[in-house]
């Protein structure tokens, strides 16, 4: 009896290894990296296609308001914040070029120096200008080394611009600045000679310039490269629906990853309606940073029309995901290790 049992046991377990292989596969490690959440506070939209929605607390105008949202979505998970500052006395985004540059200066760093007194974060500002008195072309240098020069005098370093963004944003109407080979490159290099790491925001379509530009010429240096591929915004909307939003995002990820492979540090910066599915699936095939905030994501999710109540919805929301697939949210400190990024002060 105690025999026939065994042998049923034994041919029982035979049969479930033959049934049920997962326990003698290897681990399949593409979500195995932790998960940066970056989010971009405070958005374009006037406060009052917030309250026509019925929120009157978005978005913020304030410097203490501004901050104080900042700090909310950190403290949700947020690691990384990307910012274009509300003047208050406008309620509006002093651009980076005549005859506003230094008010964008002066209001990124009221917002900035008022946050990092409550939290810990890694800086991706956008702070290219442009003067078409002098050129169509971008500035990369001149914003971001008045900037530098600002957190030098107050004794902080870099922390104002621990990372900064260039960019392959095609000029479509009439008055676009141009991101050309030339400034693009002129800024890579300002940028990693000063302690700055470049992130190199591109539409799946233009990958191959910085490729050849970058990469392949050998003026990009600081490894890993960050990628940060815009979907759904920039004029690279391929994920207004599905499944096209998966297969955009797994064919652009698929190309930076086997062109770079460890020299990637591949983030994805979703927008519009779809954004919540395009995040998900990058995070399924192993992005390392996903971009929240209501400067892209007006809507929560694509089959609903529920919108932000507070800044730090959306970052809750990815947060969640990212919990859910088994993957840990990293830290200022994870993000700083894992793209090379130093603080050139301690204060």
């Amino acid at each position: 009896m105690q025999q026939n049992l065994e042998q049923r046991v034994a041919e029982h377990r035979r049969r479930l290894e033959e049934h049920f292989p997962a326990p003698s596969q290897p681990r399949i490690l593409t979500m195995a990296k932790k998960v940066a959440v970056e989010v971009a506070m405070p958005g374009w939209q006037p406060k009052g296609w917030y309250e026509e929605r019925g929120v009157k607390n978005l978005p913020p105008i304030t410097f203490d308001e501004q901050a104080n949202a900042i700090v909310e979505c950190v403290r949700a998970g947020a690691a990384v914040v990307h910012t274009h500052p509300r003047d208050p006395d406008t309620g509006l985004n002093p651009m980076p070029h005549p005859p506003e540059n230094l008010r964008h200066a002066e209001c990124l760093e009221a917002v900035m120096d008022r946050a990092f007194e409550k939290v810990d974060f890694v800086t991706a500002h956008h702070t290219w200008a442009w003067d078409f008195s002098k050129s169509s072309a971008v500035d990369y240098i001149s914003h971001t080394k008045h900037l530098l020069e600002d957190g030098k005098r107050k004794g902080i370093g870099n922390k104002y611009l621990q990372t900064a963004m260039i960019m392959t944003m095609p000029g479509y109407s009439e008055g676009a600045p141009l991101h050309t080979i030339k400034s693009i490159q002129e800024g890579v290099k300002f940028m990693e000679e000063n302690g700055i790491k470049p992130m190199l925001s591109m539409e799946s379509f233009a990958f191959p310039r910085f490729k050849q530009h970058l990469f392949d010429s050998g003026i990009a240096k600081m490894k890993p490269y960050w990628i940060a591929i815009q979907e759904g915004k920039h004029s690279e909307d391929q994920i207004f629906g599905d499944p096209w939003s998966y297969l955009a995002v797994i064919n652009i990820m698929g190309l930076v990853k086997d062109t770079l492979g460890e020299d990637a540090f591949i983030g994805i910066h979703p927008a519009g309606r779809n954004w919540l599915a395009a995040a998900t699936m990058a995070i399924l095939y192993g992005a390392e940073l996903v971009r929240v905030g209501i400067e892209d994501q007006f809507y929560l999710y694509p089959h609903r029309d529920d919108i932000s109540q507070k800044a730090s919805d959306t970052t809750e929301i990815i947060v969640r995901v990212i919990r859910a697939l088994g993957r840990e949210v990293a830290t200022p400190e994870d993000v700083r290790k894992r793209t090379g990024i130093k603080l050139t002060s301690s204060k």
